[in-house]
C-alpha cells in the first residue's frame, strides 16, 4: 500500500497534468501566433505605453486604445489597401497581356535579337507569340500556372495573416491593461525554475525583441512608407501595393531600389522624365539610406544578428502564419539565436574555468625535461564559482 501511494498516485497526477496541458494546447493552437505577436508588441512598446498612460491621467485603458489605433493605422490599414490593390489588379494585368497579344506585340530591340545563342531563339519565340501560335500560347499558359498558384497562396496568406493580425491587436489590449501582473508571475516562475540565470536570460531575450521590432521591422515600415510616398507623389498606379512589396524587399540591402528603379524607367518610357529622375534619386538616396540610419540608432552597433537569420525568419514565418509570420518569424528566430549563443558562451566559460593548467618551475632545465616533468607538475584548478558570467 505504501508503494502504491509512493509511485502510482504521483504517476496518475502527472498523467492528468500532461493530459490537461495537451488539451489546453489544442484549444490554444489556433491563437498561439496571434498571442505571441501580441506579447511581443506589448513588451516592445511597454515603456512608451506607461508614459502615454501618465499623460492620459493614469488611464491604462485609454492609453491602450490610443496605441492600438496607432498600430492599426500604421500596419493594418496599409496592408488592407495593398491587399485590395493586388487582388483587383491581377485580373487587369491578365486582361492587359491578352490585349497586347491580340493587338500585336512590338518588335524586340536590336540588341536583344543580336545576343549570342539566345537572340535568334528569342526572336523566333517572339514572332510566334505575336502571330498567336497555339503551341506557343499553350506553353506560356503552362509557365504561368506556378505563378497563378503562387498568387493564390499569397492571397490566402494575406487574408489569414490580416485576421491573425487583427486578433493580435485585440489581445494586445488585455495585455496592456493587465500585462504587469503577467510579467510578475512569469519572472517568479522563471526564478523558481532557473534562478537568477533564467531571469538574466529573460532580460536578454527582451532586449533582442526590442532590437528586432524597432530595428528590422521598424526599418522595413519606414522604408515602405518612404517608398509609398514617392510612388504616390509621382502618380504611380497601385502605390500602396508597391509600398508593401518594398517592405519585404527592405530586408535585402538596397532591396527597395530593385523595384523603384524599374518603376522609374516605366515613368521615363511614358514621357514623365522629371518624375522618373526624382523617383530614382529618392529610392537610391533617401529610401536606401534609411536602413543605415534607423538600424544603428535603435539596435546599437553591438548587435550582430545574421542577415540570413532575419531573411529565413521572414520567409518561414510567412509560410507558417501568413502575413503575421512576416513580423513574428524573425523575432522568434532572433530570440532563439541570442539565447543559444548566450548559453553556449556561458558553458564554455564554465568549462574553461574547470580545466587544469600546467605550470613548470623556472629552475627546470631544458636539456632533461622527461626526468623532471613528473616532479614539477602542479595542478591548479579554478573553481567554477569564481567565474563571472
Amino acid at each position: 500500500m505504501n508503494s502504491y501511494t509512493r509511485w502510482i498516485e504521483p504517476a496518475i497526477a502527472a498523467g492528468v497534468v500532461v493530459t490537461l496541458l495537451a488539451l489546453s494546447y489544442q484549444v490554444m493552437a489556433p491563437f498561439i501566433a496571434a498571442l505571441a505577436w501580441a506579447g511581443i508588441l506589448v513588451f516592445a512598446t511597454w515603456q512608451p505605453f506607461l508614459r502615454l498612460a501618465g499623460w492620459l491621467w493614469g488611464s491604462r485603458t485609454l492609453a491602450a486604445l490610443v496605441l492600438l489605433g496607432l498600430f492599426a493605422s500604421l500596419i493594418l490599414v496599409p496592408l488592407v489597401f495593398a491587399g485590395v490593390e493586388l487582388a483587383t489588379n491581377v485580373d487587369e494585368i491578365s486582361l492587359w497581356l491578352h490585349e497586347r497579344i491580340v493587338a500585336g506585340l512590338p518588335a524586340l530591340p536590336v540588341w536583344v535579337t543580336g545576343l549570342p545563342w539566345l537572340g535568334a531563339k528569342l526572336a523566333t519565340f517572339w514572332a510566334e507569340l505575336s502571330a498567336g501560335d497555339p503551341q506557343t500560347l499553350n506553353q506560356i499558359r503552362e509557365w504561368l500556372k506556378p505563378l497563378g498558384a503562387f498568387l493564390l497562396m499569397f492571397g490566402k496568406a494575406l487574408g489569414s495573416g490580416l485576421l491573425l493580425l487583427l486578433l493580435s491587436l485585440f489581445l494586445s489590449f488585455f495585455l496592456y491593461v493587465s500585462g504587469h501582473e503577467i510579467v510578475q508571475w512569469l519572472m517568479r516562475a522563471l526564478h523558481r525554475i532557473g534562478g537568477e540565470r533564467a531571469q538574466a536570460l529573460m532580460k536578454l531575450a527582451g532586449g533582442t525583441v526590442r532590437g528586432v521590432v524597432y530595428g528590422f521591422i521598424g526599418t522595413a515600415l519606414v522604408q515602405a512608407a518612404l517608398a509609398w510616398f514617392a510612388f504616390w507623389l509621382a502618380g504611380v498606379p497601385n502605390a500602396a501595393a508597391f509600398g508593401l512589396i518594398c517592405a519585404f524587399l527592405s530586408l535585402i540591402p538596397g532591396g527597395p531600389s530593385l523595384l523603384g528603379l524599374p518603376v522609374a524607367l516605366w515613368l521615363h518610357m511614358h514621357g514623365q522624365t522629371g518624375w522618373a529622375i526624382f523617383l530614382a534619386i529618392w529610392m537610391v538616396v533617401v529610401v536606401a539610406s534609411a536602413d543605415n540610419v534607423v538600424k544603428p540608432l535603435v539596435i546599437g552597433k553591438e548587435s550582430n544578428l545574421p542577415f540570413a537569420l532575419i531573411l529565413l525568419g521572414v520567409l518561414g514565418g510567412a509560410l507558417a502564419w501568413g502575413m503575421l509570420g512576416v513580423f513574428l518569424g524573425p523575432t522568434l528566430l532572433a530570440v532563439s539565436y541570442t539565447l543559444l549563443r548566450s548559453w553556449a558562451s556561458t558553458r564554455m566559460a564554465e568549462t574553461s574555468a574547470s580545466v587544469t593548467t600546467l605550470q613548470v618551475p623556472d629552475e627546470v632545465e631544458d636539456e632533461d625535461p622527461p626526468e623532471l616533468a613528473g616532479e614539477a607538475e602542479v595542478l591548479v584548478v579554478r573553481p567554477a564559482g569564481e567565474v563571472k558570467d
